[in-house]
This record gives structure tokens, sequence and C-alpha cells, in this order.
């Protein structure tokens, strides 16, 4: 939804009466008595706390230094309803800077409010309880703690950023994961700068105005007047975590703010949102991305003659230029679609952020004469990016495209354990804009292979001492191998523990891993230990797959409104083979099952050979995103997949 804000802008105001003033305040250092007392949120009685008030405040500042300064002020009151709603007593500020020039934090005061033998007590925040944590060269976040918070406790807290970059409007959370009774943000414009918003998941506000302010302001030789918008929006239920969503940023009913036009004093504009194009122009002008792609690709012309490529084929020298970067230089863990370090500091660091290095590469794959170009993307995490709406806002990675004849390649050299052709989970986010001249071309970045988990079982049963030998054989392929080798990182040890402390397996002597460094090939480990076996008048009861396969429904909710976004295509396969002890006969096999539609496909099925019982099962999901509809389906078939492969087999004595 698109509106820019000038006294043009037309809503349909909806009024709801839900937010009295008599039960709650808005003055700061003000309670009220009904506030105090509340025990539950009549409107969400599972509620663990419920915002009384979020109240924001934007404003420009003149200052005689540095021009116009944007003000951020915010206010927030919350009821704290059980133990589990005091982690809302902690909250956090991120801020910026740019060429050395920091936003500042300024008049954070917070308020702990509590009923103690029928009176009530207050405790200010200490500064002591502020602590600052510098996350990069360009973000800081200033985190806050308020004190002794408990069940029934109220807090309120507020605080001012102050910017000078007015790109860093900080887009307006009207709701939360708790229920919110009012939030509301006023902003105030000045004829200088427009902006256009976008507000997601709701169509109108219940409050809207926009006044002419009549008071003339007067900064130097300027003389002007200010246009107060407020946007208000009154009861708004919790956001709920639902399972496989690609971000809760997506969903929560928000308004994002671009800068979209500057109008000059003394007359004239220039136009800050414009077109994809546009934007990827100033891309490739600006220092820290095209210029450095161009930095890049002359170091190329440097290091490329010590890979000793010129006899591959260009998707073995893509292939090699990959790997070089990832075991020379090491990701810091910053995001980013601009390199934080130049050419020559990050070559004589080694690391960087991931603009540093995905945009190397790209600089290396050009210098070999090879079509690479910088793709700018939203991470799982951070959202979806609109597309009818030119905000860099969106934008927090990069990653690189290269073309060799008809097939496009994604590459991204921060991760070292995966395939040079993987994409790590965070940027499989839908949508990617590759940064070309006057171009937008858009594609779609989805893990194509599938994830592949396979656990084979060998079962030497002692029925005399009620237990079972198990050989186990793990292996996976894709992101299944990724998350093996991540773990692994050459300890035996690590695999060790994540067995023990995943699945309660004490492993006997060593852990055995099939040695193969090619990362597009399965990562295979196998060990041994002891499980045990029911046996019970002169029957065992044996579990084929030692309660290691699916046990756990991941579809638990009863309905679902938002696709399943499963990130990837994933397949989980078992196989037992369980020998009968001497002496012993088959009292109970499981009965085999099939099924395999547009969705998903489970197998399960079971042979007798000789003395062994062999039983292989497994499923495909088939999709990486299912839609709403298909929900109650995926999870049914889930359910029966557990049911089946949690069957026991049953052997009696002779």
């Amino acid at each position: 939804m698109k509106k820019t804000i000038t006294a043009s802008i037309l809503f349909i105001i909806s009024i709801i009466s839900g937010y009295s003033q008599v039960n709650y305040s808005q003055e700061f250092g003000k309670v009220t008595q009904y506030e105090m007392s509340m025990s539950q949120y009549e409107q969400d009685k599972d509620a663990e706390a419920v915002v009384i008030y979020d109240l924001g405040d934007y404003y420009f500042r003149p200052d005689e230094t540095r021009g116009f300064l944007l003000s951020m002020e915010r206010k927030v009151k919350i009821k704290i309803l059980k133990q589990a709603g005091t982690k809302y007593a902690n909250f956090e500020i991120p801020y910026y800077s740019e060429n050395r020039e920091w936003e500042s934090i300024e008049k954070i005061e917070a308020i702990t409010y509590n009923m103690e033998g029928g009176q009530l007590t207050k405790t200010i925040l200490d500064p002591k309880n502020i602590y600052e944590e510098k996350v990069s060269n360009n973000l800081s976040i200033k985190k806050v703690a308020l004190a002794d918070v408990r069940e029934g406790s109220v807090i309120e807290y507020k605080y001012l950023i102050t910017t000078p970059y007015f790109f860093n409007m900080r887009k307006w959370d009207f709701q939360k994961k708790i229920p919110v009774v009012y939030s509301k943000l006023k902003y105030k414009a000045i004829p200088y700068y427009e902006y256009t918003y976008i507000l997601r998941s709701i169509n109108k506000f219940d409050e809207y105005k926009a006044t002419p302010l009549n008071d003339e302001i007067r900064f130097g030789h300027l003389v002007y007047k200010e246009m107060q918008y407020e946007f208000g929006l009154k009861n708004l239920p919790a956001f709920k975590d639902e399972e496989y969503i690609t971000s809760e940023q997506d969903y929560l009913i928000s308004l994002y703010f671009q800068l979209s036009k500057i109008y000059y004093p003394r007359g004239g504009s220039k136009e800050i949102m414009t077109t994809w194009p546009a934007m990827c122009d100033d891309f490739l002008k600006d220092n820290d991305f095209g210029k450095y792609i161009k930095n890049s690709e002359k170091e190329g012309k440097k290091i490329l003659p010590t890979l000793d490529i010129a006899s591959k084929t260009p998707l073995e020298q893509v292939e090699a230029i990959t790997k070089y970067v990832k075991e020379k230089y090491n990701w810091n863990g910053n995001y980013g679609k601009l390199s934080e370090y130049s050419v020559s500091d990050f070559i004589k660091k080694q690391t960087g952020n991931v603009a540093n290095i995905n945009l190397f590469l790209t600089g290396l794959i050009r210098s070999a004469g090879l079509e690479a170009y910088p793709i700018i993307l939203s991470t799982r995490k951070n959202g979806s990016i609109s597309l009818s709406h030119p905000f860099q806002q969106f934008f927090n990675y990069t990653i690189v495209l290269v073309r060799i004849g008809e097939k496009i390649y994604y590459l991204d050299a921060t991760e070292p354990l995966l395939y040079y052709s993987d994409l790590p989970e965070r940027c499989l986010n839908v949508n990617g804009l590759v940064v070309k001249p006057k171009s937008e071309e858009w594609v779609s970045i989805r893990q194509k292979e599938l994830s592949i988990s396979q656990k084979n079982f060998i079962l030497d049963i002692i029925p005399e001492e009620s237990k079972m030998k198990v050989k186990a054989r793990f292996a996976g392929r894709g992101q299944k191998a990724y998350n093996y080798r991540s773990t692994y990182l050459g300890k035996i040890e690590n695999l060790q523990k994540e067995l023990k402390s995943n699945n309660n397996i004490d492993v006997k002597g060593d852990v055995n891993i099939d040695e193969n460094d090619d990362l597009d090939k399965p990562f295979v480990f196998s060990f041994a230990f002891d499980a045990s076996v029911e046996n019970l008048s002169n029957k065992l009861f044996i579990h084929p797959f030692c309660n290691l396969s699916i046990s756990d429904n991941p579809f638990k909710q009863t309905k679902r409104t938002l696709p399943v976004d499963m990130i990837y295509m994933q397949s989980d396969f078992y196989r037992s083979e369980i020998n009968i002890p001497e002496g012993y006969k088959i009292n109970y096999l499981p009965s085999p099952y099939i099924i395999d539609d547009n969705l998903v496909s489970i197998q399960y099925t079971v042979q007798k050979d000789n003395n062994k019982i062999i039983i292989n099962a497994g499923y495909t999901l088939k999709q990486n995103i299912y839609q709403p509809q298909n929900y109650i389906s995926l999870k049914m078939s889930f359910a029966e997949a557990i049911k089946r492969f949690s069957e026991m087999v049953i052997l009696e004595k002779e």
C-alpha cells in the first residue's frame, strides 16, 4: 500500500472505542489503579504481557551547525501479566553511523511500578543498566534492562533518537508479539522532505489526521510551517509466532518510510526514490559497491595467476575462485549491501562483512573474463521486498550471480563448509535484484537441490540382557551435510556431544568419519551404541529405528492462515536390519504403507530375508512452500508417518 505524506491524503477514518482514558494513562510517570490491579487482559486471557501504549513522535529539529536533524521520540508502557512476560523489561535501541557521524540516543528514562503492602513503589532506571554493544563499524546497540520487574509490574520507558540521516526514519511496528491496547505515531512534516510510506498487513488506520500547524518556524533565512500527521491503531491482537514463516516482518502491522524527494529552499527538487534501474545506477556509482567491484577486478589481475586456473573450464574457474575467497577471507558475521572496508583494507585484514566478501568475489570472477553480477536481497529474518516500492532499506545482503552459457549460478563465499554454488538458508527469500546499469532484473532465489538425511541401523539383540547392540551409519546431503559439517568442525567429540544432547546416545568407541573433502558429496559417519529392548512374557518389543525417526509432528496448529515455508525441499530416510536372535520367531510385523501425492511422499516397507527383518521408511517434502489450504493435509500426512515409523516389531520365543 503506497501513500505519499502530503495534505491531499484521504483515509476512511474508523474510530473504535476501546482505549479508555479512565482505565489507562498516557502520562509518563503516572499509573492508574486499573493498570496496577489488572491480572489478565480480557481480549487475550493467555497473554503474558500487554502493551498499554506505544507512542511515537517524529519531527525535524533545526541545528545551526548541521542543518535539520530528524528526531524520533518513543514512549512505551507495558503491563506484566505473567512471569514469562518479564522479558519485555529488556529492550534494545540500534543506532548507526556514516562518515564517522553517529546517530545519538538521548533521554533514556524508565520506571518499574509495583504494589508492595498496599503501597505503590517506583524503581527508576539506573544508568548502570544501560549497556553498549558495537555490532559493526556502522552499527551499535544500546541495551537497557529495567530492574525489579515481576508478575504484576507495570513498566514504562522512553527515549529519543536524533539522526542526520533522513533515510533512517524508523519503521513503526504497531503490532507486537503481545497484545497492544493503543499504538500511535505522530509525524510533523516540513516542506523540504517528502516521504513515501507502506502500510503492511492492514488497509486502514483506526485514527488518521492530517493537520496544518499554524505556528511559523524560523531557521536562518527559512520561514516554514509544519504539517502534522497522526496514525493510530487500537486493540491489536498479539502476533502469534507461526512455525515455518520467512519472517514475522512480512506479517506484522507496520508502517515503513522512505525519503522520496527533497525540495530545495531556493527552488528546484531532487527525486530520491525514483525507479529500480535508477537505484541500480546509484549502487554502481557508490564507492562501497560499484567502485569496490572495479577495484577488486584490478586486484584479480594480480591474484588469478597464482591460482593456476588458465587451463580450467569456466565453471571450474568459478569454483576455484570461490574456494580461494572462502579459504583466504573470513566473514565477520555482519550483513550489508555496502562494503565496510576498502579493497586494500579488506585484503590486509582478511575479514569483512558480506558485501566485502561477495563484491570482492564478483570482481575476481570478472577479472577472469567471466560474466558476474552482484545481487542485493533481503535475508529471511529481514522480511520480503515490495517490488512496487524501490526502497533501499529493504536490502541487507549481497550475493553473486554468474552466467555461463545458458546456466545461472548463485554464489556466496561467507560459508566455507557449503558447496561453492549452495547458498546459506538466510539468503533463500524469494527475490533478489541483479545490479546492472539502467536495469531492473529480478531473480527467484530458491535452493533447487533436495536436502537429504539417511539413517541406517543394524540391530543385534541380546534377549537375556534386554538390550541390543546397534551399528548406526548417518549420512547427510545438501543442507543436512552442512549441518553435520558445522557440528563436526574436525572434532569427533563434537559429534559425540551432539548425539548425546539431541538423542541421549552414549557412543561406544569412536565415531568414524568417511573422509571426503568434496562439499558436494554426502557427509557420512558411523558409530555404535546400546539400546534397550522391552522383554515381557517371552516377547521382545523392538523399535526398528531406535526412536531416532521423526516422532514429533512439526505442524501443530489447528488451522493455518500463512504459507508454510520449509526453506528447501527435504527428505528423511531410515533403514533397519534386525537380526532375529536364535530361538525367536516373528510375532508381529508392521504393515507396508505408501502415499505419494503432489505434497508429500511417504513409504514404509517390510521384508523378511532368512533370519533378518529389513525395514525401509522415509518421507519427502516435494515443495519448499505450501499454501495454507494444504496445511491440514500436510499435518495429517506427518501424523500418519510418525505413527508408522514408531511401530514396533514383536518377536516371541519359539
